[in-house]
């Protein structure tokens, strides 16, 4: 103790010199033997160092994965037997190929309660998510992975092809609780996992703890909070050997008696087969675990040493341990690297302990015999009690662990050293071990290791700017032998770097100066590679008999630099002309020591802007023609060069034309004439009978051209026509009233005995169609009349009695033929198979015209209305064949004439017509409409503005009021007519009424037309009305005059003596005609009514 505080002056005394001993200490890497190296600062080494390789060159040949979505790389697991590696981030797990190309991403969040309830704890939003920080192989095809799970952690099984979930564990004391938390863990093939970590919520509690992942077996822990087993520690790695497990980490150092407050590394040891205390005494604690300071220093009379351990791998193949060192962050910064084999681990923990008995009292150095528990043996019931109370009372090494060599492997000043990677290389005359350093800003060292029998030599081979912006966190390192790449996982990518970088030594000196352990020079191909397979191509690759480290004052050749992205520049002398360009520089390496230079150009320059320029003038054509004005051109292109990447077009005309001169005027060229053509048919009509055989026709126009200049007009006709509706129509029978008694034998005096005969006839139709009705005589009366006036009948002929007989065959079968049917002492005839015959068939013997006369014509129908409103259009008028068919009449049955309206320029600028408005008192309605323009010139608003017309609608209901009140003076006026009308019946018919009514009858044309018929019980006759036919019309029977004998006595009347009597055959009859029934009585015709009862059907 006395010794102790004597110390502590001397050195307090002594502190200056241990500060210019640091100065002088740090100034950075030894040489080599024998290199001839001069050490230059570390801010010269990045810039002219040809061992230095940029981030632009170094990516070359990597390869980046990037997940906008994801970020934390922090855990990586390499699956060799399926050439895949498990990568574990933020809330989500990774299978990628060895090239990082994805495989499979399957997501692993924490769930919306878990992260509210770590925030609600204090937790920041960013860490309250699943950070996966445990990845484990188990088994042939199991993945054991762990996360924080928002201060949760949680741990599930998973599949290793597919990342498919089998089951569920928790992760409490397997998994830290803060992603940023340093922890290590190791799982063994017995499902025994071992872990260093913080086992709760504030990370207060750290342990080393040993778990199973498949049971509930009880795990084993360091004594919880028991500074002199763990004190705040942070973990670095893990790794096994033998029956030990053993764990790197740093911690407050509890046997520090100075001031202030030290930090040391330390290498912790426990047994695989610990079974722990029992009892009341290490109850769940290990009775295995012990620890010892890791030394890592520059030697002297005052060493310098790197406390705070930061990374390390382990060679199993070489039982040694590499760990990085930093210095503590009071002091200056510096950091080491530093190899220790296994068998200096284990010595230093068969060595004495280093005890204190209690908290005031001095360390002390303690040597006990009973420490099997500690070498992993057995023990008997009766010495575990013995056992149990040393381990408790003993558990850091009196010695530290010394380094190979007793010294850095390599170490830097103003340098801060993190994770670490390993490969071992075999030469093609000997081993080196290659170790990957994660130094400040991104930056990786590759140092080349060799033992030999004169020590250790450590060689800087290469420095790598491993990330550009120097602001990402390094979080995984690990080199893996089968892609020779090193990966690297950072808070936003994660990155394989393959290991060699051979291709930028462009000469042989150069490859073999380098001294890199992956290159050689092969003479087949005269390029600087790696170790290729083939041992027959082996023996023309050729390295340095020894490796050292680098020559770097032997001539070094240049190198061309990886080219820099596209980039918009500007060409010389042109400042609105942009090129895209990209360069490269001679610094990979940089030429040196008289070495040769890059051959090549530097810069690269396309796309440049490039504005249009014209092409010189082509020759004049010739003209264009050879006769009146004609003109010849010429041209130019814009093409010398062509516009491209975005330059301007050429400014003028890309043709030049010019009058030709002094040539003879053209002949007159008669315009050339265009034969007409038809257009496409236009649509079907209607049928023109609803049965009973109908016709319908469309029509075409010969426009399609229009004939011009003399041209042909279109041959064949413009109408077409077909049949329609060939079923047979119902037949209506009516009957009519009787005729006036006529004289028929006699002188005519009524004094006189005579003879007197009446008629009623039978109307027959198929249809409403006045050419379909079918007279015939079904009965007849006659009477003896004597001198005193008295009369007395005869026997009644009524045809009505006795049966008709059936149709005769019609007389052709086709092109039209006649039918007779006998009905009492008449007959009757109707046109039948009026088709037309085939073309072989149609013969002038059958034709309808050696039947039956031709059919006559009905009246005209009224003009309709305009086709326009204004100007110049077309009106039309119809009629229709009586005979049923307009071929069966001679003439068209359709007619056009031009129509003259208003002229269209009336119109313009008026709006349209208002409503008519109500009748005045004067019966008369007006309608307006406005002149829409304000300043109307000579062509608009032309015409009146007003317009004025007589009431129509309330002519027939004044009239039928004017009946109804004037009815008794009508009936009177009425019955002195029809007095008249009889007297006058009786002397024409007298006269006339010749031919008998049989001939009439046979005379009768009958038709096939579709209309249907109604009687009317004022006339005598049957009357018909055509409902398509508003206008009225009047007879206008034109068929042939047949030879009339009025005088044979025999008094029969037939059509044609009734037509020259003026005996009306049809009256028309508007359907919309308003007459009261008094008028209708007062339009009395040639003949009267003897009793209304007789008159009704």
């Amino acid at each position: 103790m006395n010794m102790l505080i004597l110390k502590v002056p001397k050195m307090f005394s002594q502190l200056w010199l241990l500060l210019i001993l640091s100065l002088l200490t740090l100034e950075g890497p030894q040489p080599s033997t024998g290199s001839g190296y001069t050490t230059k600062s570390s801010v010269e080494l990045l810039e002219n160092d040809s061992r230095y390789i940029s981030y632009q060159d170094l990516m070359s040949t990597a390869k980046r994965f990037y997940d906008p979505e994801t970020t934390w790389y922090s855990e990586m697991l390499f699956d060799v037997a399926r050439n895949q590696v498990i990568v574990g981030a933020r809330d989500t797990l990774y299978r990628m190929s060895f090239d990082l190309e994805p495989l499979e991403r399957a997501s692993w969040g924490a769930t919306p309660s878990e992260i509210a309830m770590c925030q609600a704890k204090g937790q920041s939003e960013r860490w309250c998510r699943n950070y996966v920080r445990v990845l484990h192989s188990y088994g042939e095809n199991q993945l054991y992975a762990c996360g924080t799970n928002a201060f949760q952690p949680s741990c599930s099984w998973r599949q290793m092809e597919n990342l498919t979930v089998t089951g569920v564990d928790s992760g409490v004391v397997k998994c830290p609780f803060h992603p940023q938390a340093n922890s290590t863990s190791l799982l063994q093939s017995n499902g025994q996992l071992f872990v260093g970590t913080a086992t709760d919520f504030s990370g207060s509690d750290v342990a080393i703890l040993r778990t199973g992942v498949e049971s509930n077996k009880r795990f084993l822990r360091t004594k919880q909070y028991n500074n002199n087993w763990l004190s705040g520690a942070q973990f670095v790695g893990s790794f096994e050997a033998g029956n030990f497990v053993y764990f790197l980490l740093r911690e407050s150092a509890a046997e520090h008696m100075s001031c202030g407050k030290v930090i040391y590394s330390r290498i912790a040891r426990v047994c695989k087969n610990d079974v722990g205390g029992g009892g009341q005494l290490l109850r769940d604690n290990w009775t295995s675990f012990l620890k010892a300071r890791l030394n890592c220093s520059l030697p002297g009379e005052y060493p310098y040493y790197f406390d705070e351990i930061q990374g390390m791998t382990y060679a199993e193949s070489e039982s040694v341990l590499y760990a990085t060192f930093r210095t503590s962050g009071s002091s200056i910064f510096g950091s080491a690297v530093c190899a220790y084999n296994l068998s200096s681990i284990n010595a230093a923990f068969d060595g004495p302990f280093k005890q204190q008995e209690h908290a005031d009292a001095a360390w002390k150095t303690v040597n006990t015999n009973q420490r099997s528990q500690f070498q992993c043996g057995t023990s008997s019931i009766g010495s575990s009690i013995g056992h149990w109370l040393e381990s408790s009372r003993y558990q850091l090494m009196d010695e530290a662990v010394q380094p190979i060599g007793a010294e850095p492997l390599y170490h830097s000043k103003l340098e801060q050293f993190g994770r670490l990677a390993l490969d071992i290389i075999n030469t093609k005359t000997e081993q080196v071990h290659v170790l990957f350093v994660a130094s400040s800003e991104n930056h990786i060292k590759k140092l080349s290791v060799k033992y030999g029998g004169d020590g250790v030599q450590t060689c800087l081979v290469e420095l790598w700017q491993a990330d550009d912006t120097g602001t990402s966190s390094l979080l995984n390192m690990a080199y893996l032998k089968v892609s020779d790449s090193l990966y690297l996982g950072t808070d936003l990518a994660l990155t394989r770097i393959p290991a060699q970088h051979c291709s930028r030594h462009v000469s042989q000196s150069s490859c073999l100066n380098s001294m890199d352990p992956y290159c050689g020079w092969n003479e087949l191909v005269e390029r600087c590679m790696p170790q290729p397979q083939d041992s027959s191509v082996l023996q023309h690759w050729h390295q340095a008999p020894q490796i050292t480290c680098p020559v770097l004052n032997a001539p070094i050749d240049g190198g061309w630099s990886t080219w820099s992205p596209w980039a918009v520049c500007q060409q010389h002398e042109q400042p609105d002309s942009n090129c895209q360009c990209r360069q490269r520089s001679c610094n990979n390496p940089q030429p040196q020591h008289g070495g040769a230079t890059c051959e090549g150009i530097s810069t690269q320059v396309t796309n440049c802007t490039q504005h249009g320029g014209w092409t010189e003038w082509s020759a004049w054509s010739p003209c264009s023609q050879t006769c009146g004005i004609a003109v010849k051109i010429r041209r130019r292109t814009c093409g010398n060069p062509r516009p491209a990447f975005g330059g301007r077009t050429c400014v003028g005309s890309e043709q030049s034309e010019m009058y030709c001169r002094h040539l003879p005027p053209c002949p007159v060229a008669k315009p050339q004439s265009v034969d007409g053509g038809w257009g496409p048919w236009g649509e079907w009509s209607e049928c023109s009978a609803q049965c009973g055989g109908g016709f319908r026709m469309r029509r075409r126009e010969c426009n399609d051209p229009a004939p011009l200049n003399g041209g042909m007009e279109c041959p064949g006709c413009r109408l077409d026509y077909e049949e329609c509706n060939m079923q047979s129509c119902q037949e209506v029978r009516k009957l009519s009233a009787w005729t006036p008694w006529l004289t028929v034998t006699g002188s005519g005096n009524s004094s006189e005995p005579h003879t007197e005969r009446r008629f009623r006839f039978v109307c027959r139709a198929t249809s409403p169609d006045p050419s379909s009705v079918r007279v015939g005589l079904p009965k007849e009366e006659s009477r003896n009349c004597h001198a005193d006036g008295s009369c007395q009948r005869q026997v009644d002929h009524d045809s009505a009695d006795s049966d008709a007989a059936d149709w005769s065959p019609c007389s052709v079968s086709c092109g039209g033929g006649v039918q007779q049917r006998h009905r009492g002492r008449g007959s009757q005839s109707r046109v039948c198979n009026i088709h037309a015959c085939p073309a072989e068939e149609q013969l002038s013997s059958n034709s309808l015209d050696n039947e039956v006369e031709h059919g006559e014509w009905g009246c005209w129908s009224e003009w309709s209305a305009c086709s326009v409103t204004c100007g110049l259009g077309l009106r039309r008028r119809t009629r229709r064949c009586l005979a049923g068919h307009d071929r069966l009449c001679q003439g068209r049955a359709l007619e056009e004439q031009k129509c003259e309206m208003v002229p269209c320029e009336d119109f313009l600028g008026w709006s349209a017509w208002s409503e008519w408005s109500s009748c005045s008192s004067d019966g008369i309605r007006l309608r307006h409409r406005r002149c829409l323009v304000e300043q109307p010139g000579s062509m608009e608003c032309r015409g009146a503005e007003f317009e004025k017309t007589a009431c129509v609608p309330n002519e027939c209901e004044e009239t039928q009021t004017a009946s109804t009140a004037t009815l008794p003076i009508v009936i009177f006026v009425g019955l002195l007519f029809t007095v008249a009308c009889c007297l006058a019946t009786y002397r024409f018919t007298k006269k006339r009424f010749m031919i008998s009514a049989e001939e009439a009858l046979n005379k009768t044309t009958t038709t096939t037309a579709s209309f249907d018929t109604y009687p009317n019980q004022y006339s005598s006759l049957p009357t018909k009305d055509y409902y398509d036919q508003r206008p009225k019309r009047q007879s206008s029977f034109r068929m042939p005059a047949k030879t009339s004998n009025l005088g044979n006595g025999n008094g029969t009347l037939n059509r044609n003596n009734m037509h020259q009597n003026n005996t009306p055959k049809v009256l028309a009859k508007n359907y919309i005609d308003c007459e009261s029934g008094t008028m209708k009585r007062q339009s009395a015709l040639n003949n009267c009514r003897s009793n209304i009862d007789d008159e009704k059907f």
